[in-house]
């Protein structure tokens, strides 16, 4: 049939018919369909978690707005994981006992293990939007990767720094407190980046949580006389990190993961980010009709800018419900999102293999005059 085809990003709703509608009204009694939602959405590190939470809660909305999963009505249950392992797995088991049909989220690496020994157990198809590690890849379970892996994302690094920017020597900084995705991205980038003929002169880890005194740190980073320096932590430690470096180096290119790519970044590194450039897996210059207009309802129901965790969240929701109202009665939700793939997201194709494992296509920016600027292909 027609409507199996696609993406359908608004799962066909638009196209309800007043009988549909219908429907929806005689099934407001029923049980609505409750898809879970785990984030970090407290602590200092909490901007991809909340700007997910947005796309996610706006995917439901226009669901609901539009008629709802064959009249029935979708009900987001969101957790809180405070970046703690203990309090993401007893998320993930509030939300099945709560018998939800999937969970969107968590979107680091550690919180998507602890959360994974919940729902695995429990059978319970889990996408993260943006957790990326090695070890989390090439498995068949019941967590699927909408983000890149890190050895895609690593590589794209590599490949841009060595070629594109002419950077040979460089050192890196990566935060321990999510080491289970930093040092799956340093190993990937260091095994890749030696391929081509870089060399690291050194990888320091520290923990976010509890440095106080930056200057020995940044002292090792500058070691050796690097051509740049690579940070691998979230946006809000890369902007301290970067304020600390240049006062020690007001000239040395910063480069940081994809991981600090949001908003955030710019706002709390102010003049220490400018120049700084980072991969994003949304293109946020692109002109798509659909992202054009994800882009201005989240504007004018947030009063702010989406992330690329509030995209890739919202993509999340779209996927697992499509693949949910085409699902047949025997099939798990696992088997439908893998057999209805791919998918048509607000600007790429998703693929899911059959390990649940997606990609995204990567493009570089720099930050200019406080503004995210693309970095146009030579």
């Amino acid at each position: 049939m027609a409507e199996r085809e696609g993406w359908k990003m608004k799962i066909l709703y638009k196209y309800l018919t007043v009988f549909s509608l219908i429907l929806l009204i005689a099934g407001c009694s029923r049980e609505p369909v409750k898809v879970g939602f785990i984030s970090g959405l407290s602590g200092g590190n909490s901007d991809l978690g909340e700007a997910g939470r947005n796309g996610a809660m706006m995917a439901v909305e226009e669901i609901n707005e539009t008629g709802g999963i064959d009249g029935q009505g979708v009900s987001l249950l969101i957790r809180d994981d405070g970046n703690d392992t203990e309090k993401a797995a007893a998320a993930a088991q509030e939300l099945a006992d709560e018998k939800v049909i999937m969970i969107v989220g968590p979107f680091s690496t550690v919180m998507a293990e602890a959360v994974h020994q919940v729902t695995e157990e429990a059978e319970i198809l889990t996408i993260t939007p943006t957790a990326s590690a090695m070890q989390l890849t090439g498995r068949d379970d019941y967590l699927f990767k909408l983000n890149s892996s890190t050895r895609d994302n690593a590589g794209a690094y590599a490949e841009f720094m060595y070629g594109r920017l002419n950077q040979k020597r460089i050192t890196i900084a990566a935060d321990q407190v999510n080491r289970a995705f930093s040092e799956s991205w340093v190993i990937e980038f260091k095994h890749q980046f030696k391929a081509l003929g870089g060399e690291v002169l050194g990888a320091s880890y520290f923990d976010s949580t509890s440095l106080q005194a930056y200057k020995p740190l940044v002292d090792k980073l500058l070691t050796g006389n690097p051509d740049s320096i690579l940070i691998v932590c979230s946006s809000v430690d890369t902007a301290r990190l970067a304020q600390q470096i240049r006062k020690a180096d007001s000239e040395i290119p910063l480069i940081t993961s994809e991981w600090a790519g949001t908003q955030q970044l710019i706002e709390l590194g102010g003049t220490a980010a400018e120049g700084m450039t980072v991969l994003q897996n949304v293109n946020f210059f692109g002109k798509e009709a659909a992202f054009l207009e994800f882009v201005e309802n989240y504007r004018l129901r947030f009063r702010s800018e989406p992330s690329f965790s509030s995209i890739m969240a919202y993509e999340s929701i779209m996927v697992g419900l499509n693949a949910y109202s085409l699902k047949s009665k025997k099939e798990s939700l696992k088997d439908a999102v893998i057999a209805n793939s791919p998918y048509q997201g607000l600007q790429q194709v998703i693929k899911f293999n059959h390990f649940g494992d997606s990609a995204r296509d990567p493009v570089f920016v720099e930050i200019r005059n406080r503004e995210f600027k693309l970095l146009e292909q030579p």
